[in-house]
């Protein structure tokens, strides 16, 4: 009985290791992928199109700062007391403004290049999930999950020419 029990446990072991030995598993780096897109330069373009007139905006106080401070510097001499306070407030009101709206333009520009990015690697998934089939791999992991691997599981340049229709 105790043999047939260890026969059976052995017999299982064997065929379990051989199932695993046929898996196919490939790696890909959906970071390397997409910073090799060119759908992520269109993106960077696009959003920076899209808030054009709001970094010029912010572009436009930035310069009238730089024009009040170079004129405190070069006038310092001839500038009454009341003038240097004047100008002097109306530097820390831009620079308010400023403040302002570089932290709403950043957190918006965030938000949106998040929203294209999560856009992008939906893209990329499903990209990996057809090669993945195509080329009949079993499992596919992210690369920042793996310790080691050998080049020839390395499935993102595949990806790649599969969401740039292999250009």
């Amino acid at each position: 009985m105790k043999t047939t029990l260890a026969a059976a446990l052995l017999s299982t072991a064997l065929f379990a290791n051989a199932a695993e030995a046929q898996q196919k598993i490939g790696v890909v780096s959906f970071q390397a992928i997409l910073q090799n897109l060119p759908q992520t330069r269109e993106i960077e373009e696009t959003i920076q199109n899209e808030f054009k007139t709001r970094i010029e905006e912010v572009q436009a106080i930035e310069a009238q700062m730089n024009g009040i401070a170079e004129k405190q510097q070069r006038d310092a001499a001839i500038l009454s007391a009341s003038e240097r306070t004047a100008m002097q407030r109306e530097f820390e009101g831009l620079e308010s403004q400023l403040q302002l709206k570089v932290r709403a333009l950043r957190e918006d520009m965030n938000r949106r290049g998040t929203e294209e990015r999560d856009k992008i690697m939906m893209e990329i998934a499903r990209a990996t999930q057809a090669v993945a089939n195509e080329l009949g791999y079993d499992l596919v992991i992210q690369a920042s999950a793996v310790a080691h691997m050998t080049p020839d599981h390395e499935l993102s340049e595949e990806v790649i020419a599969e969401m740039t229709g292999g250009n």
